[in-house]
């Protein structure tokens, strides 16, 4: 089939006087569209002829005069758009042939019939389908750029079709099924997605180019790839393949070394070691990432305090752990398990989304979920923040530099302080927040960013969100409704990555 269009539209909500005079011209990559019939306004959206846009931009378009729905399809994507429906349906074919129903969009302007030509609303058509349009008012006209200058690719796992791997480019063409493998633990390394198969576990890499190839031919537990090309594993054993060695294999050279002696659990990569458990001792060990030393870490009694990788929390040079069942005094040691130190002697729930560079922040849940800080060396325990015991419960969601977002879970408001109490207000209402480069960024039913008090928030993406990532100057998003990746910089110019559900995803930028 041939390609389809890859449009997208900013906003286009101008009202009738801003061009009641004149036509608009469409121009698509810089050349103006030829049409039988002239595009048109309407309740301030702009429709425009359905074949002609997408035959210029080598769209594969059909006509169902018995359903009066105008069908498109990219490969094994397609849209279907009802005349007078203000239902717009988004969906592709899986690896069966079964067509797979992704998103139901409600648009504010209709498919119409007008003069005999079927007119499609120009705004839902483009950010459906992936392509950026801006409005040029003094000369009144839709720029349409298909964006074939966005370079990089986005590999994911399709949930439309099993968690089976698809490529896409970053400009949403190409689409392309990469592996007939349930896979995931996607993680890019030299242009190259590397993954773990649901099925048998056996690690592989793929790339555009060369497909797909099997790297492992092992059940494995992937841990991480190294900036060095060193990809560290775990070859698991046993019928319940809870434990295994540990190992580690050079993608570049294809040299492999063991590092464990025995077979571990829970194994964790962080800095230059392996974290590790064995069945034998309640201590944890680490080896280092060539394998040359071998360090037991404990914090006290080994009969009572069992110190596991999933209970640490790891900052910059240090391992921070609760040395309670549940909680208890805030204990911290080097990353080797040398110079152990008891920092405190409350009752510490130690935040995870925090960045400890001289300070830790903490929960005391037994005084009424009060918020404390203390600096990383033991000094200067103070409270940052006078809980409300009927918060239930209380997070940190962020955090610059002396500065950290926390909310109720229950109720989603956000506020912020100072590490020394001060300055603590209310931000916004949102399911998340991150703050990335000195710039906030909040979710609740759209996507927002702005400054650090969010006085200027800017809504980017009009939909809800499932989870974002910033990159650079553009944020990648799934929507929570159908799980669909798109891409949107800071001004909210956004566009549709994918046609598909996407489950796990990374992104090769070239």
């Amino acid at each position: 089939m041939k390609k389809l269009l890859m449009l997208i539209c900013a906003a286009l909500a101008l009202g009738t006087s801003a061009y009641a005079a004149d036509e608009p011209e469409i121009y698509i990559d810089g050349s103006l569209l030829e049409c039988p019939s002239a595009p048109v306004n309407t309740d301030g959206r702009i429709l425009v002829p359905m074949r002609a846009i997408f035959e210029a931009l080598d769209v594969e378009v059909s006509w169902d005069a018995q359903e009066r729905t105008v069908w498109a399809a990219r490969g094994d994507e397609f849209i279907g758009l009802g005349i007078d429906n203000d239902v717009m349906s988004v969906g592709v074919h899986n690896s069966f042939g079964e067509a797979v129903w992704v998103e139901s969009i409600t648009l504010d302007v209709p498919a119409r019939i007008i003069n005999d030509y079927t007119y499609v609303p120009a705004r839902a058509v483009s950010e459906t389908l992936g392509a950026r349009v801006s409005w040029d008012e003094a000369n009144n006209a839709v720029i349409i750029d298909s964006r074939d200058d966005a370079l990089g690719t986005v590999y994911y796992a399709s949930d439309g079709d099993y968690q089976r791997l698809y490529s896409v480019n970053m400009n949403g063409k190409s689409r392309q099924k990469i592996s007939d493998h349930s896979v995931y633990g996607l993680e890019m390394y030299g242009g190259c997605v590397y993954y773990l198969s649901a099925d048998e576990n056996f690690l592989y890499k793929a790339d555009n180019e060369n497909g797909e190839e099997c790297v492992i031919s092992a059940a494995v537990n992937k841990l991480s790839i190294d900036a060095d090309g060193w990809l560290y594993y775990q070859e698991l054993d046993g019928a319940a393949r809870e434990s295994g060695a540990v190992f580690r294999l050079n993608l570049d050279s294809g040299e492999t070394e063991r590092l464990t002696a025995a077979s571990v659990r829970y194994p964790l990569f962080y800095g230059d070691y392996i974290y590790f458990n064995t069945e034998s001792s309640n201590n944890m060990y680490a080896v280092t990432t060539d394998g040359s030393e071998l360090y037991e870490i404990s914090i006290g009694d080994s009969s009572t305090a069992k110190l596991y990788t999933f209970n640490c929390k790891f900052f910059d040079d240090y391992i921070l752990v609760e040395n309670g069942l549940w909680y208890g005094s805030i204990v911290r040691m080097n990353l080797d398990g040398s110079d152990v130190i008891t920092l405190n002697q409350t009752n510490s729930v130690i935040f995870d989304n925090q960045t400890c560079y001289d300070k830790i922040f903490y929960l005391n849940p037994s005084d009424g979920q009060d918020i404390y800080c203390i600096n990383i060396d033991g000094t200067d325990e103070h409270l940052v923040v006078k809980g409300d015991p009927s918060w239930i419960d209380i997070e940190v969601i962020a955090q610059w530099g002396d500065m950290i977002y926390y909310k109720n879970p229950m109720r989603s408001e956000v506020y912020r302080v100072n590490a020394d109490g001060s300055e603590n207000e209310y931000v916004c209402y949102a399911d998340t927040v991150k703050v990335v480069d000195g710039r906030l960024f909040s979710s609740y039913q759209g996507l927002y960013t702005g400054s650090l008090d969010a006085h200027d928030m800017v809504n980017i993406y009009a939909g809800s969100v499932k989870d974002f990532e910033v990159v650079g100057d553009t944020v990648y998003l799934t929507a929570e409704n159908s799980s669909r990746l798109y891409m949107t910089d800071f001004y909210g110019n956004s566009s549709a990555v994918t046609m598909d559900s996407v489950g796990e995803w990374v992104c090769d930028i070239e």
